[in-house]
């Protein structure tokens, strides 16, 4: 089968999160396999084709996600006329597929779910954002102002791009021919709030596989380090793990944590997260550390210079870092919503607590540092588990016969025809 990856993220360029990883996997797994494979992707400072692990990958220059779409869709039709490939896969995030799909309108598509824009939004800023609005609203209304809906410009022009993007990421997974889901708690979500056709909707868990390095982590280490690997955003649960440090800090002085990974917006307006989380965690500083992103080869150094991994998002559709924290063998904690509690077998190989509450992040975390031997017992349970769960023959079996049945559904349908979003 020829197979065309469509994806901003991908390593070693633009590597900052898990679509970069999933499509990395992804396409080496199809690879090892027989499969011919190209990705198609973005760098802020290159363009060219070039054989990488033995996948060809296209790149256009580009810093911005959202005019991604037209140049790569370009590259994608130029390309297609000579491999004539039998199926294109890419996100619903942004639709970075749009323009490919509006060039060779009979090309089968798969639609991989990670998390839409919109989604993004509420778990980041909608609480915040409602509660404000209603009362400058309702000041307005009091002073016999005209009322204005919005308080704050950073949040409005994200708000306005979110609105903007559910148009055409549904719009774009109205295209598809299969929509694969990672988690079926997203598929679920989705099919109710776009109106997709639940007979195109496949549970296709993200492949995984581990790097060697990861994989040779001893697993009873002893650096009191505990890691946060990921986007520092509200989503995450930084905010959480924040009001959590203080106590474990009480119970162990001597624990060191580490942030690692690009900040995000925070809820101040003048700082982003990592700030905000500076000056939140000010009276603690010496035992923390922001290292920012790093790239995607240095992960098994952080991972082997940690004893727990905690990951208390608020939501996750299926997080490939706590996958890496897994095959390194770490103690984890963390969120029971969505895909993690499936990762960790409901906490039968970490420790799994709900969103929003620090307390139980704090107990979890104490509970590791304070018993080594448990931690290395649950961290060989979870390397045990991520080999044999998702391994690549398994998710390679599901992954070619979803794309099997998006192949003959568009035969079935013929050549795409356009309405608007």
């Amino acid at each position: 089968m020829k197979i065309a990856f469509i994806s901003f993220e991908y390593p070693p360029d633009t590597a900052d999160g898990g679509i970069a990883t999933y499509v990395h996997q992804a396409a080496r797994m199809l690879a090892g396999r027989g499969h011919h494979v190209e990705v198609f992707t973005s760098s802020p400072y290159r363009s060219g084709s070039i054989s990488e692990e033995g996948i060809l990958v296209h790149r256009v220059k580009e810093k911005e996600q959202w005019r991604f779409s037209g140049p790569i869709g370009q590259c994608f039709a130029q390309r297609h006329v000579k491999v004539d490939f039998d199926l294109l896969e890419g996100p619903e995030f942004c639709a970075d597929g749009r323009d490919a799909v509006r060039l060779v309108p009979d090309i089968p598509l798969v639609i991989k779910l990670h998390t839409p824009t919109v989604f993004l939004l509420r778990l980041n800023y909608h609480e915040k954002a409602i509660l404000k609005n209603i009362r400058h609203f309702a000041k307005a209304l009091c002073w016999r102002m005209r009322p204005s809906w919005g308080y704050d410009p950073l949040y409005e022009h994200i708000r306005s791009h979110a609105l903007k993007a559910d148009k055409v990421e549904r719009q774009h997974a109205l295209e598809a021919d299969v929509i694969a889901s990672p988690s079926r708690a997203l598929g679920r979500l989705l099919a109710k709030e776009w109106g997709l056709d639940q007979v195109a909707m496949d549970h296709v868990p993200y492949p995984y596989i581990p790097l060697k390095k990861l994989l040779k982590i001893p697993t009873d280490t002893n650096t009191g380090v505990v890691t946060f690997l990921g986007r520092l955003e509200k989503r995450k649960g930084v905010l959480d793990l924040a009001r959590a440090i203080p106590h474990v800090l009480k119970k162990y002085p001597g624990a060191r944590f580490s942030f690692v990974g690009a900040a995000e917006p925070s809820p101040d307006a003048g700082k982003d997260m990592r700030q905000y989380l500076e000056h939140r965690l000010r009276r603690v500083a010496n035992a923390i550390t922001f290292t920012g992103p790093v790239p995607f080869k240095s992960i098994p150094d952080v991972l082997s210079d940690t004893d727990v991994c905690v990951f208390p998002s608020i939501w996750e559709n299926f997080p490939c870092v706590c996958l890496e924290a897994m095959s390194a063998g770490r103690g984890i904690v963390a969120s029971n919503r969505g895909g993690m509690t499936d990762m960790l077998d409901s906490g039968r190989v970490g420790r799994l607590v709900p969103p929003g509450n620090p307390k139980e992040i704090a107990a979890a975390v104490i509970e590791l540092l304070g018993n080594p031997a448990l931690r290395s017992r649950l961290g060989q349970a979870a390397r045990d588990r991520l080999l044999s769960a998702y391994n690549a023959d398994a998710v390679s079996t599901l992954q070619i016969e979803s794309y099997q049945r998006a192949i003959a559904r568009r035969r079935a349908k013929g050549v795409r025809k356009w309405r608007s979003a």
